[in-house]
C-alpha cells in the first residue's frame, strides 16, 4: 500500500520513466521476443515455458528492488 512516507510505483514512474521502463518492461519484451523466435523455429515447449516463467520472475524481482532503492533514496531526501 503506499502512503505518504512510502513512494509508489507510480511516483518512480514518473520521477525515473526510463529506468522503470528499462528494468520492468525490457525483461518482458525480450521474454515474449525469446517464445516468439521459438514458437516460429519449433521449440521444445517446456523448454520455452520455463524461458517465460525466467524473464517475468526476473522481471518482478528487479522491479521490486528498484521500487526498494527508490523509496530508500526518497525517505533520505526527507531527512536532509
Amino acid at each position: 500500500m503506499a502512503t505518504r512516507e512510502q513512494p509508489s510505483f507510480r511516483q518512480m514512474c514518473r520521477e525515473t520513466p526510463f529506468r522503470t521502463a528499462l528494468f520492468t518492461f525490457g525483461p518482458l519484451v525480450v521474454g515474449a521476443a525469446q517464445v516468439a523466435n521459438a514458437l516460429v523455429h519449433g521449440s521444445y515447449l517446456p523448454l520455452l515455458a520455463a524461458v517465460a516463467a525466467a524473464t517475468v520472475v526476473y522481471s518482478a524481482l528487479v522491479t521490486r528492488y528498484r521500487l526498494a532503492t527508490f523509496r530508500r533514496r526518497a525517505l533520505t531526501r526527507v531527512a536532509e
